[in-house]
C-alpha cells in the first residue's frame, strides 16, 4: 500500500537532516524538492555554523580541504547603538558554503539509503478510507503513499497549509511574521583591514562578517515587512555606524521566520519542521540548529510510531511536542517576548544596556546587581528611559510566564486546547517586532 514510510517535502537543512536521520534508523524515506539538484539552496551562499553544533549533532567539522569549508573563527562580537561597549563571546564558528554543505548532507543521507527526487512539487495530500493522511500528490499527478508526511517546505509551508485538523494550525508565514534578510557581499578599499570574525550590532539587526573573497567581507541586516523596508534598514544601518569602505560586489536576499511555532507541530500521519514551523533563535533568526534540535528527538519518535508497520497517529507522534516545547520551546518563547520589549528603546537606551551588560554582556564580565535594580538606577540617573523600563520589564514578566506555561505543556493531546487557549491570551500581550516599526512609511 505505501511506496515509503516517510515523504518528506524539502531537501534543505531541515529536510535532508531529518532524511538522514530517519534512514539511520531503518526508516524508508523519500526526499521531494521543487527545485533542480543543482539549484539548490542557490539562494545564500555564505552561512556561519559553530563547531559545537557539529558536535551535539554528530556531525564531523567541515575543515580546510573540504568543498563546503571557507575560513573559522573563534570569536564573535557585538556593539551597542551607539557604537560603544563591545562585548567579545567565544563561539567557535565555521564559515562555509550553504549549497555545499546541503550536498555534503544529502550524500551521508544518501549512503544511509534514503532517496531524493528533485524537480517535483508538492501539489496535494493523500488520505485513507479513515480520512487520515497517507502520502502526497504531486503536480505531476504521481502520488506517493507514506504513512507520514514531513512539511520540511521553508517559509511556504506548502503541506502544513494544505492540513485542516484542529491540532494542525494553518497559517500562512506573512511579512510581519519574518525577517527580510539582506545581504551585501564587498570588498574591502583598505587592503590592511580584514574582516575574520562576526560583529553584531543588534539594534539595528545589523553586521559585519567574513566571506569567502580575500579582503571581503558580509554587510548585513535583517527587517520585518517587506524588502524595501530591508534596503531603508540597511542604509539606516550603514549612516550611523562607521563600517570601512568597501566596493560592492553582489547582493543576496533571503527571509527567515521570526513568530512564534506552531502549538502542534503534529497530528494523525503528518509532522511539521524546520522554517515551515518557524524554528528560529529569537536572538539572531538562525534555524538550521533550531530546527535540529527538533529533528533530533523527533527521529526516535517516528521511528518507534512506525514499528511493526504500524501508522504513526497523533498520540504515537505527541512526545514530539512535548520535548521541544517544553526545552527549547519555552526558552525561546520567554527569549522572543523580551526581545520585543527590548528593541522598543532608543540609541542611548541600548548604550545604557551595554555599558552595564544588562542583556548583552561578554563571557567573562562579571555583573553586579539584578537586571531591575541596575535599570530602574539607570532611570534615577537619567541614562536610561522609563518609558524602555516600562516596556522591558512588562515583557520580561510576560516572557518568564510563557516560559512557565511552556514546561506545562500536555503529555497527550487531551489536554492541548486547555493548553493553546492561554497560551494564545499570552502571545496576544507579546506583539511583535513589527509592531515596534514607525518609519516603514516614510
Amino acid at each position: 500500500m505505501y511506496n515509503y514510510d516517510v515523504v518528506i517535502v524539502g531537501a534543505g537543512t531541515a529536510g535532508t537532516y531529518f532524511a538522514l536521520l530517519l534512514a539511520k534508523r531503518g526508516v524508508k524515506v523519500l526526499v521531494i524538492d521543487k527545485d533542480a539538484e543543482k539549484d539548490l539552496a542557490k539562494r545564500l551562499d555564505i552561512f556561519h555554523f559553530t563547531s559545537e553544533s557539529f558536535a551535539e549533532f554528530n556531525l564531523e567539522e567541515s575543515k580546510e580541504g573540504d568543498p563546503e569549508f571557507v575560513s573559522k573563527f573563534s570569536y564573535c562580537y557585538s556593539r551597542s547603538a551607539l557604537d560603544n561597549y563591545e562585548k567579545k563571546n567565544f563561539l567557535e564558528v565555521h564559515v562555509m558554503h550553504l549549497p555545499l554543505f546541503i550536498k555534503r548532507l544529502r550524500n551521508l543521507a544518501i549512503k544511509e539509503g534514503a532517496k531524493f527526487q528533485f524537480e517535483t512539487t508538492f501539489a496535494d495530500l493523500i488520505y485513507d478510507k479513515d480520512n487520515r493522511i497517507s502520502g502526497i500528490k504531486t503536480s505531476k499527478d504521481e502520488e506517493i503513499r507514506s504513512r507520514l508526511v514531513v512539511d520540511a517546505s521553508g517559509i511556504p509551508s506548502v503541506v502544513r497549509r494544505k492540513v485542516s485538523d484542529p491540532y494542525i494550525e494553518n497559517w500562512p508565514i506573512g511579512p510581519r511574521d519574518k525577517f527580510y534578510v539582506f545581504l551585501k557581499y564587498v570588498l574591502l578599499d583598505d587592503p590592511k583591514i580584514t574582516i575574520d570574525r562576526s560583529i553584531s550590532w543588534p539594534y539595528y539587526k545589523g553586521w559585519i562578517a567574513p566571506q569567502q573573497s580575500k579582503g571581503g567581507a558580509i554587510v548585513g541586516v535583517g527587517a520585518n515587512l517587506s524588502t524595501d523596508y530591508a534596503r531603508k534598514c540597511m542604509k539606516k544601518f550603514e549612516d550611523s555606524i562607521p563600517l570601512p569602505k568597501y566596493t560592492l560586489q553582489y547582493e543576496e536576499w533571503g527571509a527567515t521566520p521570526y513568530t512564534r511555532p506552531p502549538f502542534s507541530f503534529v497530528t494523525d500521519g503528518f509532522l511539521v519542521i524546520g522554517d515551515a514551523a518557524c524554528l528560529t533563535k529569537p536572538m539572531n533568526g538562525e534555524g538550521i540548529t533550531s530546527a535540529w534540535v527538533q529533528s533530533t528527538p523527533a527521529a526516535d519518535v517516528v521511528a518507534y510510531a512506525l514499528k511493526d508497520n504500524k501508522y504513526p497517529t497523533k498520540e504515537a507522534l505527541w512526545k514530539i511536542n512535548y520535548l521541544y516545547q517544553t526545552k527549547e520551546g519555552a526558552e525561546f518563547a520567554g527569549l522572543r517576548a523580551l526581545l520585543v520589549g527590548a528593541v522598543a528603546m532608543s540609541k542611548e537606551d541600548n548604550d545604557y544596556l551595554y555599558a552595564n551588560g544588562i542583556i548583552f554582556k561578554s563571557d567573562d564580565e562579571e555583573v553586579k546587581g539584578s537586571v531591575a535594580g541596575n535599570l530602574i538606577k539607570g532611570v534615577l540617573k537619567r541614562k536610561f528611559s522609563y518609558s524602555a523600563l516600562s516596556k522591558l520589564l512588562k515583557a520580561s514578566n510576560t516572557g518568564t510566564k510563557l516560559t512557565k506555561h511552556y514546561k506545562r505543556y500536555p503529555l497527550t493531546p487531551e489536554g492541548y486546547f486547555k493548553w493553546k487557549k492561554k497560551a494564545l491570551s499570552l502571545w496576544e500581550k507579546v506583539g511583535s517586532m513589527a509592531d515596534n516599526i514607525t518609519d516603514a512609511e516614510e
